[in-house]
């Protein structure tokens, strides 16, 4: 989604910007990340929580490139939430290799 391209772009063209406001970007990013569809969701709106929950990812890699960005605690747990999660784990990793 568009908030989490300007997170990108942001983290690659003022990381220091984004560093200053990373503890309160992750509360965000993890509800995005683990939200699901209704149970009676149509199928457009099964894929298009996808592409949030892969935009969503593509935003916390670009984050995790940072240097620094391993002090935040918050993200730190965001990660190892998303590693011990399979599906969520396989999401970031073909997003992360993109």
């Amino acid at each position: 989604m568009p908030c989490h391209l300007i997170l990108s772009k942001l983290a690659d063209k003022c990381p220091s910007a984004v560093l200053a406001v990373l503890d309160s970007l992750v509360e965000p990013l993890e509800k995005t990340i683990g939200h699901k569809p209704k149970s009676d969701a149509v199928k457009q709106e099964i894929d298009r929580n996808e592409d949030m929950i892969r935009s969503a990812l593509r935003a916390i890699a670009a984050v995790n490139r940072i240097s620094g960005s391993d002090y935040s605690m918050k993200l730190k747990n965001l990660m190892s939430k998303i590693t011990a999660t399979p599906s969520l784990a396989e999401k970031y990793n073909s997003v992360r290799s993109e």
